[in-house]
């Protein structure tokens, strides 16, 4: 497979570039709902010519496989993408550029307005936007694991990235999972960078309030694991217990959870791949793994994102 072009010729493509403002029309319910059900390794294990062990057949039973034609219908409605391959070079590049056309208060607008509007793609744009202020330009480093950025933990080569899997989370999840490398984030800011400005309503700022307000008053023993039980409380805010946790791990990655010693990406970066865990079982995202309710929130990030809206209490 060729590398992709430093740009693609279509709008919505997952290393595509931005033509021109793009109007936030409702997704159409029926691919949010193909997309939900997407697979990457579904994919794989059907596209396999050898008889599938009993694992293989588990796994397809329980997801199923995207046919061509749902394929084709998830493509046309820009939910889904062939996949690329992409040089770690390049991607840094494209993380750079598309950090460069977003605007601080695009990025807050979308998160804000996400709460009353259920779009969780609005949602997705703050984690990896902060992760590139303070994500160096880099040229690829090698790491005692040949194929391995020293510094990002990028591939040298990423082949055959699957960026559906990668909206899977984005509409989902409504946050960067579990791969946090540039690869990774030049597709979160390619999609965002395409969403049209939505102003936050009364709505959007009271929930995200009480969202603040709760983390202020939890327990200082209480752990990320144990948020979802308060969060869950809050009138109007409709998240499972897996959106709950993505929805922390984003405002870790902010600053906005963070220790004393466990810095979140706007003030300190982190090789994603390196990044240090609470326990061996833990698989929370660096920094909020460590976060406790004794932490608290932290002002001084929590002012740089959200400080230009008299609406939220600081």
């Amino acid at each position: 497979m060729a590398l992709n072009p430093p740009l693609g010729e279509d709008v919505v493509q997952a290393c595509g570039t931005l033509k021109g403002t793009i109007v936030n029309k409702p997704v159409d319910k029926t691919a949010l709902k193909l997309l939900s059900k997407y697979s990457s390794l579904s994919q794989a294990i059907a596209r396999s010519e050898h008889p599938l062990e009993a694992y293989e057949q588990r796994w397809i039973d329980a997801r199923g496989v995207t046919s061509d034609e749902q394929f084709a219908y998830l493509k046309q409605q820009g939910l889904a993408f062939d996949p690329v391959d992409i040089e770690h070079d390049e991607a840094v590049h494209r993380c750079v550029e598309y950090a460069k056309q977003c605007q601080k208060s695009h990025v807050t607008d979308l998160f804000l307005s996400s709460f009353s509007s259920g779009r969780l793609d609005y949602r997705s744009g703050l984690a990896p936007f902060a992760m590139m202020q303070s994500m160096p330009d880099h040229g690829f480093t090698q790491s005692s694991a040949p194929r391995f950025c020293a510094v990002c933990s990028g591939y040298d080569i990423y082949s055959g990235m699957d960026a559906t899997d990668l909206n899977v989370d984005r509409h989902s999840a409504g946050s960067i999972g579990l791969l946090k490398t540039p690869e990774v984030i030049q597709f979160y800011l390619a999609q965002h960078v395409q969403l049209a400005r939505q102003a936050p309503t009364a709505e959007d700022f009271r929930i995200f309030n009480a969202i603040l307000d709760t983390l202020r008053s939890l327990e200082a023993q209480t752990k990320p694991t144990e948020v979802h039980r308060s969060l869950k409380k809050i009138d109007g805010f409709k998240a499972s217990v897996h959106q709950c946790r993505v929805l922390l791990e984003a405002l870790g990655i902010a600053g906005i959870l963070e220790t004393e010693k466990h810095k979140g990406y706007l003030t300190h970066y982190t090789n994603p791949g390196l990044a240090p865990s609470k326990s061996h079982k833990s698989d929370w995202a660096y920094p909020v793994d460590f976060w406790t309710g004794a932490d608290g929130v932290n002002k001084e990030a929590l002012a740089f994102w959200f400080g230009a809206y008299p609406e939220i209490r600081l």
